[in-house]
């Protein structure tokens, strides 16, 4: 982190206030569906103007924020969430994502090369941390299940992180009970995508530190849910979960030889059609 802030508080405030939004150029200006032009913060990143805005400046301002200050940006934070899921949960998922200083997708996960950059880098999510609790607070209090959802499964990918880098089995166990927590609130507000891909994500962080029953369970669980919800958040296919499905099929298969039959004869007639695989 920055010793110097990079921008003041009050420039934190206005970005904060534009919300979370896409970055869409329209000749020289940059625009949404909510905001059609914004003049840049200079000394703010791309000035404060970009996919998953504001979360690199939050994180940037979290060393330089009192207690008072982090409840006031929180405040404002969650006033911006959508309380339903979106079409696209890019722009959310990057915006919490950035507040851990995380700017890669997915973490130790993504690759080996940032499996070992993650572990000499030494990861501190202890301010990050204390300012996403004062989110989850506001968002608790304003009954927005869908901004409780991100912020949870955001929360168990980091927890993942930190269990597979370490060997951490206690922040394991407290990463599945976090995708678990995030699922009760994707059925409230029906976010269809995280009914599946939650499950998908657990399995993966199982299978870094090879617990093979837990990413059985999870791959399986992941498949029988996408059977009913993959084609609501998907209706034409998708490449990119459709082939983590898939794997997750293959890895049943090949690791639950005493229910595969059984398993087989009721998923794979929907794998093939609506996954479109």
């Amino acid at each position: 982190m920055k010793d110097k802030s990079h921008i003041t508080y009050k420039q934190l405030l206005e970005i904060v206030s534009w919300g979370i939004f896409s970055m869409d150029m329209r000749g020289n200006s940059v625009s949404d569906n909510r905001l059609c032009k914004i003049e840049k913060i200079e000394g703010a990143e791309y000035g404060g103007i970009y996919v998953g805005s504001p979360g690199r400046d939050i994180y940037y301002m979290l060393p330089h924020m009192d207690e008072e200050q982090m409840k006031e940006v929180a405040v404002l934070l969650c006033s911006k969430f959508l309380k339903t899921p979106p079409i696209s949960y890019a722009n959310t998922a990057a915006c919490l994502r950035f507040i851990y200083g995380q700017f890669g997708k997915q973490g130790s996960l993504r690759s080996e090369k940032d499996f070992k950059e993650m572990k000499e880098n030494k990861i501190d999510w202890l301010l990050p941390r204390k300012f996403l609790k004062v989110l989850e607070e506001k968002l608790e209090m304003s009954n927005n299940y869908y901004g409780l959802v991100m912020l949870y499964e955001m929360e168990a990918h980091r927890l993942g992180d930190e269990a597979v880098l370490n060997k951490d089995l206690e922040k394991l166990d407290k990463m599945e009970q976090m995708y678990l927590k995030a699922m009760i609130f994707a059925d409230k507000c029906n976010s269809y995508k995280h009914m599946f891909s939650l499950y998908y994500w657990a399995s993966q962080y199982f299978k870094k530190i090879n617990n093979i029953s837990k990413v059985v369970e999870y791959s399986r669980l992941s498949i029988i849910n996408a059977s009913e919800y993959y084609g609501k958040y998907f209706p034409k296919g998708e490449e990119y979960y459709s082939k983590r499905l898939s794997n997750s099929f293959t890895y049943v298969k090949q690791n639950d030889k005493k229910n595969w039959d059984k398993f087989k004869k009721r998923y794979e007639t929907i794998i093939k059609n609506r996954f479109r695989i």
